[in-house]
């Protein structure tokens, strides 16, 4: 009975009878409707949910979920929002935290990191710079000296959550100031007139932690697609580190093998 449900709901959702961010009947409708228990109808709704069909939130009810939004790695682009926006897409970011982190430093970070940023403990004395938190790695630019600028940043597609990300930069080539208005690879061009372009990518999946679930709308636990990578400018060397923590049911990835 429950995969007749399932079925017969799925076919509705198809066909355009229910639109993305539409509400379900509530259980006790459903239940009454196709003559079933609501534990019939909560197994035929965690299953549509279980494949990205349905989101549901508790306490509120079960709604048509937003299909994945196809982003190309492959379009000559150097960012997301390039690539969104050449699809008629928007895409808005929210910096939320900034630093500049200097291998030649010995001090240590700030006991008391700005709200919503995780502790960074200070570089090690080989130049690497190390980052603590849930965007926890290691990167290094071996062709630039000095100091690094590292980025948090929060970012939605068409107004749905999409990622929390973070990049760090040499800050020889990072903007004066960086608000998210442009993606940071084109204020670094405007600013320096560096030409980035992307680089190695790298996919995997992790479970939302509660930072992760509260930006991103999920719950904790949730699979994300974690992206990591790095940009490089027309001369080859690195000149970007990014992490991005993706919803996985927001986000397809596609791009064309090479012959």
């Amino acid at each position: 009975m429950w995969q007749q449900l399932r079925a017969d709901l799925f076919a509705r959702i198809e066909n355009g009878a229910l639109s993305p961010g539409d509400p379900l009947p509530a259980e006790t409708a459903l239940a009454e409707a196709y003559g079933v228990n609501r534990l019939t109808v909560r197994r035929a709704l965690a299953d549509l949910a279980r494949v990205g069909v349905v989101r549901t939130e508790h306490g509120v009810g079960s709604f048509v979920a937003s299909q994945p939004v196809r982003h190309r790695i492959d379009d000559g682009q150097v960012s997301l929002l390039e690539s969104m926006a050449k699809d008629g897409r928007t895409v808005r970011q929210l910096v939320i935290g900034a630093r500049r982190v200097d291998p030649s430093s010995s001090e240590a970070p700030p006991s008391d990191p700005p709200p919503g940023r995780p502790p960074v403990p200070p570089p090690r004395s080989d130049g690497h710079a190390v980052l603590a938190g849930p965007h926890a790695t290691e990167y290094h630019f071996p062709d630039f000296l000095g100091a690094v600028m590292e980025y948090r940043y929060i970012r939605w597609v068409d107004e749905l959550p999409w990622s929390v990300s973070f990049a760090a930069i040499p800050a020889a080539l990072a903007p004066q100031s960086w608000n998210g208005a442009t993606s940071l690879f084109a204020a670094m061009s405007t600013a320096h007139g560096v030409h980035v372009r992307r680089d190695e990518r790298c996919f995997s999946a992790v479970p939302a932690n509660p930072e992760d679930a509260s930006w991103l709308e999920v719950q904790v636990g949730t699979p994300l697609l974690l992206l990591r990578g790095t940009n490089s400018n027309e001369r080859g060397q690195a000149v970007a580190h990014i992490v991005h923590r993706i919803r996985g049911d927001r986000a397809e990835y596609a791009m064309r093998v090479p012959h």
